[in-house]
């Protein structure tokens, strides 16, 4: 707010009167020309004039206090909206930190995903790449019989023990 367009205090007001009176008796008191109209005069302004400065006093201070719980009191609402920006900044912090956890563990479990994913296409492949053998040396299908399609340890032990390339019949 402005200074002119607050509104003039009481005290202010007062101290006006006071020194505007204490002008008039003494102007009639230079005017009579007499001596104790003209100490009658100065008594009036001397009392007018500390009369003012105690009026005038008293409302700086009211405004210096006023004006310092003015201060008080924003320093208080800045101190309260630092304290919830710290607040939400923390809480952004949690959750984006939760986030995060959550997207390697789910980074990690699609990885271990892959890895698995990976040893089956392997195993497949392998399968494969045996029917595929099994086919051309045999002529058929391995389907058809399900000793070749999925071959016990016995079958690969009997293949080893013939030597590579050799079956032995049954």
């Amino acid at each position: 707010m402005s200074s002119r367009t607050l509104p003039r205090s009481l005290r202010v007001t007062s101290a006006a009167i006071v020194l505007a009176l204490a002008a008039v008796v003494v102007i009639a008191g230079v005017a009579m020309q007499t001596v104790p109209a003209l100490i009658m005069a100065a008594c009036v302004a001397l009392s007018a004039g500390i009369t003012s400065t105690v009026l005038m006093s008293e409302e700086l201070r009211d405004f210096r206090q006023k004006f310092a719980r003015d201060r008080v009191r924003d320093a208080r609402l800045i101190a309260e909206r630092e304290r919830e920006h710290l607040d939400v900044d923390a809480s952004f912090r949690r959750a984006v930190s939760e986030r995060l956890r959550a997207s390697e563990a789910e980074i990690a479990r699609l990885r271990a995903d892959l890895a698995a994913g990976s040893t089956q296409i392997d195993e497949l492949e392998e399968r494969l790449a045996t029917e595929q053998e099994l086919v051309a040396m045999l002529g058929m299908r391995p389907e058809i019989d399900p000793r070749i399609v999925s071959p016990g340890a016995e079958t690969d032990a009997d293949q080893r023990a013939d030597g590579p390339g050799e079956l032995r019949s049954a």
